[in-house]
């Protein structure tokens, strides 16, 4: 078994560093390597107890406290998955078992290396408890993050799969716990080979996790070529401009529909080439354009000027439009006019807190272009985008937060 548990060790940390060197990273790869992480210090504690400790009561019942994070882990991957703004500390609650288990786990180490008469009964009860409260929980919830990856990701989305079988895996994980618990009370050696299969799974999870990312930069590199080919269409815009999302219902609204639609032309084209590009700035000279860039948005307000374009930003900040693009789209991943529209919404956002609180009528239109937005359709989309709300929905949260307060 010690074999089993080294080659995973081994691949855990080829996937760590596999997956921090990448250039095609998102926001919530974090957790995939937060996972990986894990798994990595569960095998070598596990690497560690089986070289050093010769305790039969030990090998048999000493469960780690690491496996409480795998679950709550891959729930927040998929929550981030569906929605990218998700912030993944607002469920810090979910790593509780994580903390209480840690605590257990420590205090039965102390209480083994003092030699106590009562040592075994504490490692029984450590061993009973964490055992009965893991497997169950791995159990439920796998089954409620493949419900909701089914239900909530796109059908063909490269990231449901893996989500699904990740998932899938630490079920079959769970199921076995609860079988091999059921029967290794017979001899040692089923508990042994119980272990094995196990930190198999693991060592499975890992390679699954290396095979999606560099999978889907392969997809990301043919999806590449597909938009270069649509965007070479001259019909791509005039299509765009009267997409079943913006309807323009007169000539003004056509006008900046039609502004709206070579936005997101220019967006993709932007970050089609951001992608081929090679890097040629690093991490420390990224940061500090990311840095002005904010600091720009924030004093400056150049968000508001509806006609901002990349070029113009490059202008007004004195940097490289190339430095630019290519920090938006490796350091921080996001496209220039998401990252503007971010700040734009930001701002509409706190205009109708404020006007709220206040109880001053409120135009939610004209804050949209007071922000810079130049068509309603694009406001909207983007809206909903990044709060997850349309307009008129977060005016009510808002509203209603105020007359309860």
């Amino acid at each position: 078994m010690k074999y089993i548990i080294a080659i995973g060790i081994f691949q855990a940390l080829l996937a760590v560093v596999l997956l921090l060197r990448t250039r095609y990273r998102k926001n919530a790869d974090d957790l995939l390597i937060s996972l990986v992480v894990c798994i990595g210090l569960h095998l070598s504690i596990k690497f560690f107890i089986f070289t050093f400790v010769e305790d039969q009561q030990v090998l048999t019942m000493m469960n780690t406290f690491i496996g409480f994070c795998y679950i709550p882990l891959l729930y927040l991957y998929t929550l981030k998955t569906i929605r990218p703004e998700f912030v993944s500390a607002s469920k810090w609650y979910l790593f509780i078992p994580f903390i209480i288990g840690a605590i257990g786990y420590f205090s039965t180490v102390c209480v083994l290396t003092v030699t106590s008469p009562k040592a075994y009964l504490v490692l029984y009860w450590y061993n009973t408890i964490s055992l009965y409260t893991l497997l169950p929980l791995d159990i439920i919830f796998s089954c409620g993050i493949i419900y909701l990856a089914i239900n909530k990701l796109p059908r063909s989305s490269q990231e449901k799969k893996l989500i699904v079988q990740l998932a899938s895996l630490f079920l079959c994980i769970g199921i076995l716990g609860v079988l091999f618990t059921v029967f290794s009370s017979i001899t040692f050696s089923l508990n042994y080979f119980s272990r094995s299969i196990i930190y198999a799974l693991l060592i499975v999870i890992t390679i699954r996790i290396i095979t999606y990312k560099y999978g889907a930069i392969g997809d990301a590199v043919s999806t590449g070529i597909e938009n270069k080919m649509v965007l070479s269409d001259p019909n791509f815009i005039e299509v765009s401009g009267i997409n079943s999302e913006m309807q323009p219902t007169t000539v003004n609204d056509f006008l900046s529909n039609t502004v709206t639609a070579e936005n997101a032309v220019l967006e993709e084209k932007e970050t089609l080439l951001a992608q081929k590009r090679k890097e040629i700035l690093s991490q420390s000279e990224m940061f500090k354009i990311v840095l002005k860039l904010e600091n720009a948005m924030e004093k400056e307000q150049y968000y508001m000027q509806s006609e901002l374009t990349l070029d113009k930003l490059a202008k007004l900040t004195g940097l490289s439009k190339y430095h630019i693009s290519e920090t938006l789209n490796h350091f921080i991943n996001k496209p220039f006019y998401t990252f503007v529209n971010q700040y734009r919404i930001a701002y509409v956002k706190e205009k109708l807190k404020s006007l709220s609180e206040q109880n001053y009528s409120i135009n939610i239109l004209e804050l949209a272009y007071e922000a810079g937005f130049n068509s309603k359709s694009s406001f909207n989309r983007y809206f909903k985008e990044i709060t997850t709300f349309t307009p008129r929905e977060y005016l009510n949260s808002i509203s209603k937060t105020v007359l309860i307060s």
